[in-house]
């Protein structure tokens, strides 16, 4: 099988003592549609990271994640944002 794009945003809650918990990953249809959705996570979480990797289910690849945008208060490591 070949490479196929997925595009996510990873929404982030604070707890009470000001550590950060990634809830669960938002699948979006493409890149605007990501943008969206992390402008749409004002209400519930501190912040939200959009990122699309390219994968190969079938041979178990993927690329590096390209950060589409950040907002709020997310991790500092890019690998943990866009994990």
């Amino acid at each position: 099988m070949s490479m196929q794009t997925y595009f996510v945003v990873q929404p982030y809650l604070e707890t009470k003592r000001g550590a950060l918990v990634a809830l669960p990953p938002i699948q979006a249809r493409d890149a605007d549609h990501a943008r969206r959705l992390v402008s749409r996570q004002a209400g519930g979480a501190v912040g939200a990271v959009a990122f699309s990797r390219r994968v190969d289910p079938e041979a178990g690849d993927y690329e590096e994640a390209i950060v589409l945008l950040r907002w709020g208060r997310v991790p500092d490591d890019e690998d943990q944002a866009a994990a």
